[in-house]
């Protein structure tokens, strides 16, 4: 499909983005997975080598802190991080990844057909940072009602260990038992944040599937088309 008005580009087919997404992750996402899991492996062997010479260590002993600011607020953090990526989305706005190169597809503007504008790329930007703060405010009760769970939890879980002082076989099968009555698991956490994530992603990247020129959300409020060389 040509774009008319736009030196008669054709816009790219929605497999060759998902497969430049895909090379992208394999370039990208997988490597930085893999340092993180290295490096929660290591925090997991420190903890438990610290542990080993302290009978009085509790792992779900963390500092407490305001709910609110635990369940999606704006921090200084991340409002920080916010104001920090910005100029690098402007930088980045006519960047070709590994996977546009490898399937030879590119960011252009809708109206000329040339290179992305800063307005767009700050445009795009201002969106997705609205959704993100949208689903975040939806998400909220719920991951209220979990850090709630998971503080119960702690109690429980202390009150067990500090029946069984000196017993360090009877702790782990007490606090064992009470997370299996309990059916949750520490590590769940983890993945409800990536299905939440991911589920906070859709709205965006959905109506690329019915858009007459397979542009997600930010790309048509931006003005941003993706064609092939």
């Amino acid at each position: 499909m040509s774009i008319a008005g736009a030196g008669g580009l054709e816009i790219a087919p929605l497999r060759r983005r998902l497969m430049a997404r895909l090379i992208d992750t394999a370039a990208f996402l997988i490597p930085l997975l893999l340092v993180g899991v290295a490096g929660a492996g290591l925090y997991h062997l420190y903890r438990r080598r610290r542990a080993a010479g302290d009978e009085a260590s509790d792992p779900f002993d963390a500092p407490e802190l305001p709910l609110v600011r635990r369940v999606g607020e704006p921090t200084a953090w991340r409002l920080g991080l916010v104001a920090a990526s910005v100029p690098v989305e402007v930088a980045i706005r006519n960047w070709r990844t590994p996977g546009d190169r490898a399937m030879g597809i590119r960011r252009v503007d809708a109206r000329t057909g040339g290179p992305v504008s800063v307005q767009s790329a700050l445009i795009k930007k201002a969106v997705q940072t609205a959704s993100q703060e949208l689903s975040r405010s939806v998400q909220r009760p719920f991951r209220e009602r979990s850090l709630e769970r998971t503080r119960g939890l702690k109690a429980e879980l202390k009150e067990a260990r500090e029946i069984r002082i000196g017993d360090r076989e009877a702790q782990k099968r007490a606090m064992a038992e009470v997370l299996k009555r309990s059916r949750v698991r520490p590590s769940s956490s983890c993945g409800r944040a990536l299905l939440s994530g991911t589920l906070g992603s859709v709205p965006l990247y959905l109506p690329a599937l019915w858009s007459a020129r397979n542009q997600t959300l930010p790309e048509r409020i931006a003005g941003i088309l993706t064609v092939r060389d």
